[in-house]
């Protein structure tokens, strides 16, 4: 049956400046089938997913995974650390005992601390360069008893 004009015009909405639009029909039928047909068809594939990698596994490990290395869980496998650098405090430890020498200072006697400046550090390496510490004296000849001859000298 044809609709009349006066049918096709109620389901245009005119608004307040003149704009004419229809009203929104959703065929709802259609919106859940297409949902649930989408759920169905992902159920399938995981499902196939899941059987492809149990019997890749056992065709690949038929006796089941390999045993745990022994060196899990160390510190360092060869030269690679395995920690996470969140766990990892090495370098902390190491840093922070550096920082605490600085701090402490150097002196002659214990627990005096004494920190040269730049200026004077760097006069003290040039003096030690320019006049390095005397060669150390030649030990003597051995002495030898009346009437015995001196020893030959080595070459």
């Amino acid at each position: 049956m044809k609709k009349t004009q006066v049918e096709l015009e109620s389901r245009v909405i005119v608004g307040a400046h003149g704009v004419a639009a229809e009203e929104d029909h959703l065929v709802m039928g259609k919106v859940v089938g297409i949902g649930v047909g989408s759920l169905a068809i992902f159920a399938v594939g995981i499902v196939w997913a899941w059987w492809i990698q149990v019997r890749t596994t056992a065709e690949i490990q038929p006796d089941g995974p390999p045993p745990r290395p022994a060196a899990i869980g160390q510190y360092e496998i060869g030269i690679v650390n395995q920690r996470l650098f969140e766990q990892d405090w090495h370098a902390e430890d190491k840093i922070s005992g550096q920082d605490q020498a600085l701090r402490a200072g150097w002196g002659d006697q214990p627990g005096v601390k004494k920190h040269p400046g730049i200026d004077a550090a760097m006069k003290t390496v040039i003096e030690q360069k320019r006049n390095p510490p005397p060669a150390p004296a030649p030990t003597p000849a051995p002495q030898t008893a009346p009437g015995q001859t001196p020893p030959a000298p080595q070459q």
